[in-house]
């Protein structure tokens, strides 16, 4: 199994973020992604903790993901997450809210693109406890496992890694 050190090495190399998050125009994505990477040292890979799934069928499955930066989320957090989150899959189309984090950007939208302003991810984080949760939108059947984050000037930025 690929370990989280493992994965942090690979993404010093521009050619594993290209395959990771290449994207579309001419690989800006992976450039941006690799130069935030490269030019910080508060950096690392965490392991994603599931916490409520949505399945709509057609490969449509949408998540809603707790982590910390330094392992993983307690045992009595993560229960207490897990009840959290399944009752917010109940009240909101989780499809309305999943995001890609298909390259290294911030967490919470930064206030600049749409997860900014869907508060209810945000309300269920402790960032104080440096814990924290998103909503995933897949893209393929694989569950995350992997999250890539690159921590500058107080902005915490994410990458789900779904080729390790």
């Amino acid at each position: 199994m690929t370990t989280r050190t493992e994965i942090a090495a690979k993404l010093d190399d521009f050619a594993y973020q290209k395959a990771n998050f290449g994207g579309f125009l001419m690989n800006k994505r992976a450039k941006s992604s690799h130069a935030l990477w490269t030019g910080n040292r508060d950096k690392g890979v965490t392991e994603l903790s599931i916490l409520a799934t949505r399945d709509y069928g057609d490969n449509n499955i949408y998540d809603v993901a707790a982590f910390t930066l330094d392992g993983t989320v307690p045992r009595e957090v993560l229960a207490e997450l897990m009840s959290q989150a399944e009752a917010l899959a109940d009240r909101i189309n989780l499809r309305e809210h999943g995001y890609v984090y298909s390259w290294l950007e911030p967490w919470d939208g930064g206030g600049t693109i749409w997860i900014s302003k869907k508060p209810e991810f945000r309300a269920l984080s402790r960032p104080e406890q440096g814990i924290y949760v998103i909503p995933i939108q897949r893209l393929s059947g694989d569950e995350p496992h992997w999250l890539a984050w690159v921590r500058e000037r107080g902005q915490l930025d994410i990458a789900i890694v779904y080729k390790p």
